[in-house]
């Protein structure tokens, strides 16, 4: 009898030693509920980023209507002024009328390209890319130059703040794909011979890179980058 009553307490004993302790118990629901924590902050922080990107869809739709119907009111403006250019005027030669309405034509047709091209990406809105290279404000900035070197301007769209909280200057470069060749060809010479000065300035989730751009590389600006959910994009030039 005392034999088994001993190899009941023997048994209790391991049983009990193998088992979590109170405190061990306790850290165990502490690292459970800061788990919880995080993963529902983590959570809550992409609902409100991808909140704050519709609000910057909006904002960049609104852009693009506005642009629309100004290009639509001048190409309202260039047809009525073809049409007078059509009319009958004493003392003006056939040959010099022609020259005019081709000229004009050529006006009109400008205008009505570059409001198809804005109408287009109004439908690409919802279209949003995030590259590699945007883990680095540097390498962002860096796209920039190989952009205007190798002439393909796709990704630029894409770089500029999600939340529409970019300046009127880089909001340009989200349609330097679709702008006309002058405007394009001002970008390239802008940028082509472009390069970093120095360390970039970081703090929080914003970023300052000093620039030298322009075609002998004599200009100097501060771009101002800003980071949305792990990518770096271009917020202020």
């Amino acid at each position: 009898m005392k034999l088994k009553y001993f190899l009941f307490l023997t048994l209790l004993t391991i049983t009990i030693s193998c088992g979590e302790s109170t405190k061990e118990i306790e850290q165990r629901k502490a690292k459970i509920e800061i788990a919880k924590k995080a993963a529902a902050e983590a959570k809550e922080k992409e609902r409100i980023h991808l909140e704050k990107i519709e609000v910057g869809k909006s904002k960049l739709k609104i852009k693009l209507n506005n642009e629309i119907d100004r290009l639509k009111q001048k190409l309202k403006d260039a047809n009525d002024k073809y049409d007078e250019i059509n009319k009958f005027q004493f003392g003006r030669s056939n040959s010099t009328k022609q020259n005019q309405l081709i000229e004009q034509s050529k006006a009109i047709n400008y205008i009505s390209t570059y409001i198809s091209s804005l109408e287009k990406q109004v439908s690409l809105i919802n279209l949003r890319e995030t590259f590699e290279f945007q883990n680095s404000p540097e390498a962002v900035v860096e796209h920039l130059f190989q952009a205007a070197n190798s002439k393909d301007f796709k990704k630029l769209r894409h770089l500029c703040d999600p939340y529409g909280e970019d300046d009127g200057d880089v909001s340009i470069f989200r349609f330097i794909e679709i702008a006309p060749i002058d405007v394009q060809t001002e970008f390239i010479n802008e940028f082509q011979n472009g390069r970093i000065i120095g360390e970039p300035l970081m703090e929080n989730e914003k970023a300052i890179i000093e620039i030298a751009f322009g075609s002998s590389s004599n200009k100097l600006e501060k771009v101002n980058l800003v980071k949305r959910m792990d990518k770096w994009y271009l917020s202020s030039f």
